[in-house]
Formats: C-alpha cells, sequence, structure tokens
C-alpha cells in the first residue's frame, strides 16, 4: 500500500495527467460533463418515450417497480422489442402522465435500464435526439446543429448542448467559428442567470473566436472591471482567453503587467486579486496548448517563469514548466530546494520531479556527453538520498510533457448558423 510520499506524488502525476487529458479530449473552459443524451442513445440497445402510469414503493429499493406506457421507441434490438407497458425495477416519483426518455442495455441477456430523463410535456427532446447527429458524423457537422440550442427555453435541451461542446475538441469549436453571432454570444456572457455561470469561461473564449475589435474592448473592460469580494468572478480565464485569441501578444503584456507584475509580493490568502492570478496561469496554458504559432513559446515561458515566484503557483507552476520542457528556471529550483516555499516534502518532490523530467529530456542522437540541462540535473539529483529520488521517479510515470494535439480536418457541412 503506498505511503503518503506516493500518494503526494500521486496528487502531482493526477493533475499533469488532466491536463493533458484536456488538452486531447475535451473544450479547455468547460467543466467535466457526464456522456450526452446522443451518446447514451448511441450506446443503448433499446430506448423509448414513455409515459410514467405509476410507481409502486416497496419498503425495500430492490422492491420498488414503475410502470410506463410506451408511446415511442427510438431504438429497438433484435433480443428486445418493448411493449406497450414496460415495468422498471425502481421508484420514481411522478405524477401520471409526465412523460420521459428511458434508455437500456442488454447485458449478458438481461437488460438494465438507465434512471428516465424527464421530457417536457411538448414532448421536444424527443425531435431534438431524433435530428441530432450521430457521434460517428464528422465532429464540426454536428456542433453546427447542437450550436442552434444552447440558448434553448427547454433545459434539459440546453444543458444537452452545452455537454456536446463541453466535450469537444478545441479545433473543432474553431473551425465553428464563421458561423457564431457573436452578438448572440455577448447576449449569453451577459446573461443573469446563475444555472449559466459554468459556461460563462467558455462564452469568453467563444467570443475570442468569433468576435471583432470592439469585442475585445468589451472583454477587456469586463477583465479590468474593479474586483467586488462579494461577487463570483467564475469565468474570467475565459474571457481572458478570448481577450488574448483577439489581441494577441500586446493583450498579453497588458495583462502580464496589469494582473502580475502591479501587484505587492505577498497577498494576503483572502485577497480577491489571487483568482485573478489564477485565471491568467490557466490562460497562459490554454495558449500554449493552442496558439504556441501566434504568441511563441518562449513568450509564454517566460510569463509562466513569474508564478515561480508567487508561493501560491510556483507548485502549480512547476508542472506547467516541466510539461512544456523549459529547463531554463533549473539553477533557480535546485538553489531553492529546502528553503520556504520549497521545504515541504510535496514541494521538494515536485522539484525532483521537474529535475528528473529534465535530465529525461536527452535526444535520441546523444551517446555519451549529456546535454548541458541534463548533465546540470543530474548533478543536482546526485546530491540527493537515492531512496527519496527513485521514490519519486516510482510515482511520476504520468510526468512527462504533453504534445499539442495534432489538427484533423474534418468534413464539415455548411449549415445555418445561430
Amino acid at each position: 500500500m503506498p505511503g503518503n510520499r506516493q500518494f503526494l506524488l500521486m496528487g502531482i502525476v493526477a493533475s499533469l495527467a488532466t491536463i493533458t487529458v484536456l488538452v486531447a479530449h475535451a473544450c479547455p473552459y468547460c467543466p467535466p460533463t457526464d456522456a450526452t443524451l446522443s451518446e447514451k442513445l448511441a450506446e443503448s440497445d433499446v430506448a423509448c418515450v414513455v409515459k410514467f402510469l405509476s410507481s409502486e414503493n416497496g419498503e425495500e429499493l430492490s422492491m420498488q417497480k414503475t410502470t410506463f406506457e410506451v408511446l415511442k421507441s427510438m431504438r429497438e434490438s433484435q433480443e428486445f422489442k418493448p411493449e406497450p407497458k414496460i415495468v422498471v425495477p425502481f421508484g420514481l416519483t411522478a405524477k401520471e402522465g409526465d412523460l420521459f426518455l428511458i434508455m437500456g442495455q442488454l447485458k449478458e441477456g438481461l437488460l438494465e435500464w438507465s434512471l428516465p430523463i424527464e421530457f417536457d410535456e411538448l414532448g421536444r427532446e424527443y425531435d431534438y435526439i431524433r435530428k441530432a447527429p450521430s457521434p460517428e458524423q464528422p465532429q464540426v457537422e454536428r456542433l453546427a446543429y447542437f450550436l442552434r440550442f444552447l440558448d434553448h427555453e427547454n433545459n434539459v435541451i440546453s444543458n444537452d448542448a452545452f455537454s456536446e461542446f463541453a466535450q469537444a475538441r478545441f479545433e473543432d469549436v474553431e473551425q465553428l467559428a464563421p458561423k457564431i453571432s457573436r452578438t448572440k454570444v455577448r447576449g449569453w456572457l451577459e446573461d443573469p442567470n446563475p444555472h449559466l455561470i459554468v459556461r460563462r469561461a467558455f462564452y469568453g473564449m467563444l467570443l475570442g473566436l468569433c468576435g471583432n475589435d470592439e469585442d475585445a474592448e468589451y472583454l477587456r473592460e469586463r477583465i479590468m472591471a474593479p474586483i467586488d469580494p462579494t461577487k463570483n468572478r467564475i469565468g474570467i480565464e475565459g474571457m481572458m482567453g478570448g481577450y488574448l485569441l483577439l489581441r494577441g501578444e500586446p493583450g498579453l503584456r497588458f495583462l502580464v503587467q496589469q494582473k502580475f507584475d502591479s501587484l505587492e509580493p505577498e497577498l494576503s490568502a483572502d485577497d480577491p486579486r489571487i483568482g485573478d492570478l489564477d485565471a491568467l496561469r490557466t490562460t497562459l496554458s490554454f495558449l500554449w496548448d493552442y496558439r504556441r504559432s501566434q504568441f511563441g513559446e518562449e513568450t509564454l515561458r517566460t510569463a509562466m517563469r513569474k508564478y515561480l515566484d508567487r508561493p501560491e503557483f510556483s507548485d502549480m507552476a512547476v508542472v506547467d514548466l516541466a510539461r512544456w520542457k523549459d529547463w531554463t528556471p533549473l539553477e533557480q529550483l535546485t538553489n531553492a530546494y529546502g528553503k520556504p516555499p520549497w521545504d515541504s516534502l510535496s514541494a521538494k518532490e515536485k522539484i525532483v520531479a521537474y529535475v528528473l523530467s529534465c535530465r529525461k529530456d536527452v535526444p535520441a542522437t546523444a551517446e555519451t556527453k549529456l546535454p548541458a540541462h541534463a548533465a546540470k540535473a543530474q548533478a543536482f539529483l546526485d546530491t540527493l538520498d537515492p531512496d527519496f529520488v527513485q521514490s519519486v521517479k516510482r510515482g511520476m510515470g504520468g510526468f512527462s510533457p504533453a504534445v499539442k494535439p495534432a489538427k484533423t480536418k474534418s468534413k464539415a457541412t455548411s449549415t445555418n448558423g445561430i
């Protein structure tokens, strides 16, 4: 069973692995989401639109049953064709006549039903799902369909459409930019609905893809607005990302000066400006993964190195710098090893993991002489307890530089914008 030390390293590795997964597979400014309705439908063997009839609530969960009347069949299996009425082995709180979508998978000859998804009285979700492109269709084509439903009044539809974007690659969303109405995106950013707060970062980024100079100024004003400590600034990182997509390096220099360089050396833990500092760090990571050609690797590395001097963020910055193969601060970090704020066990482990990554970064053509950075890394490792170094090495299987996902050309088809 791993000790505390290995758990700490697993945390470092997990944070890096999470970043890598998001880079390759999901929207960089969206929260994790469950499988979408179209994905669930594609994975199901049976799917029906049903009407609630009754629910028998036994004393034990295993005794509960619910009866539905089947109105429409959306998917059937040769092994199972739904009867006019179906009974599922769980209770449900509903009133007679309520509509639901229920899906099931055949496992070892038995049908396992998922929890029902409530439909409105008009059954609008049925047409939405029925007309949705399947997951096998080109992603840009699928997103063009779901784009039309992001502001739908039906929450099931609207939330599912957003989930499709949350799982989409940035490159596919970027291809859709010409079809996006900047005016609508501005309206979405202004929407006070608290349920839409989680989308604000995504909408900020989206405005950066489809907006113009006027929108860049709008985003700058939102970013630079006085910080009210009683109100959240959820989504500010996406607005920073959108602003920089429109303003490029001059915009980055402005944000670094305003949100980083102008601050005093130390901030209290409850200082509201810390949130913006973290948002800028997140945005630097976004730019590295998707906009290196626009900003340049050294520009982004230089900005991220500043975070090594901020105790609140130094441990996260060192992970990003290792991921980016930036060995410039090697001497700075090894000299700081064991000194505040690098004196805790977890901080030491992160420096050692960074140094091990540096030592490992050796060209395949290197024969006997190590590159300068790798030689310095090895010299530092030789001064440490070998058992400690080995324990760090065992825990950092995923601590490796992320590879920028290759851009793929999807067979997009033209559809109406929103």
